[in-house]
């Protein structure tokens, strides 16, 4: 798949590449998607006022989502209609919903009406192209930039866990993560690492009581510190998170401690990093 490109499956459905743009929301709308497609159309019509719109000029916006690292899911293909700005209380987008609990309460976005482009919908969750070195690039003129098709899925699908010595995601993301994947990782018990993505320091915990990773890193995305002590006093980040080692079966709660310890120590993340003991 690595020859064949987003735009060339573009161009053989004579969609105008130059009036066409790609975009790849966050976990914000990753959230969305996966509680309903419903609740993502109504999130990506809305835009914030004051940035650049990732639709501003374009009659089509290709809807992508993060998959890890660059990868990124094709979940729509929209017509922009219309673009307005106004109070709540006044004219509403057309993919509007009244369940949603992304409400927007101001004046301070821009509001789109968006249609499905139905000659795209046969490909929604099935095409995984790689985004590119330019990720903060979140919307792209398709016309200037190339997207790699890396997968072309027989039908939709959760990604297949990676398993857990390549598993990595960040604290926002977990609670998002597919529920086959939090089985998983609520199966286990063990040693995890945090990272800081502005400082790059570390921190090591460890997981040890009844749902595994999924419950101690679920503290973390509750109130960003999981009531660690040197934590509490950073400002709260997005921190990057993956697993150090599983512990066995039989192990007790005060071995993990000490496989904890130990890689406190390899680490350093005492001496220099965000673990006060």
């Amino acid at each position: 798949m690595a020859d064949f490109s987003f735009n060339d499956l573009l161009e053989r459905r004579d969609v105008d590449l130059g009036s066409s743009r790609l975009v790849r929301h966050d976990w914000r709308a990753l959230e969305a998607w996966r509680y309903s497609r419903t609740r993502f159309e109504h999130f990506v019509s809305f835009q914030k006022f004051g940035n650049s719109s990732p639709y501003r000029g374009a009659k089509i916006a290709f809807q992508f989502l993060p998959m890890g690292g660059s990868n990124s899911l094709f979940v729509g293909a929209h017509k922009i209609l219309d673009e307005w700005e106004s109070p709540p209380e006044l004219r509403q987008p057309k993919l509007y919903d009244p369940t949603s609990k992304y409400e927007k309460d101001d004046t301070l976005h821009f509001r789109y009406d968006l249609e499905r482009l139905e000659t795209f919908e046969d490909l929604v969750g099935r095409v995984v192209i790689d985004w590119g070195a330019g990720t903060r690039a979140w919307s792209q003129w398709a016309a200037r930039r190339e997207k790699p098709i890396l997968e072309m899925r027989a039908i939709q699908q959760d990604d297949a866990f990676p398993g857990f010595s390549a598993f990595s995601s960040t604290i926002e993301e977990v609670s998002f993560l597919p529920q086959g994947w939090q089985g998983a990782l609520a199966s286990v018990r063990g040693v995890y690492l945090l990272v800081c993505p502005k400082t790059g320091e570390q921190y090591v915990g460890s997981a040890y009581g009844e749902d595994g990773f999924m419950g101690r890193w679920l503290s973390y995305a509750a109130n960003g510190h999981g009531g660690n002590r040197l934590l509490i006093t950073r400002r709260p980040v997005n921190y990057l998170v993956s697993i150090l080692e599983i512990a066995s079966p039989d192990m007790s709660t005060s071995d993990i401690v000490h496989r904890e310890t130990a890689w406190k120590t390899k680490l350093g993340s005492k001496a220099h990093g965000l673990n006060a003991n």
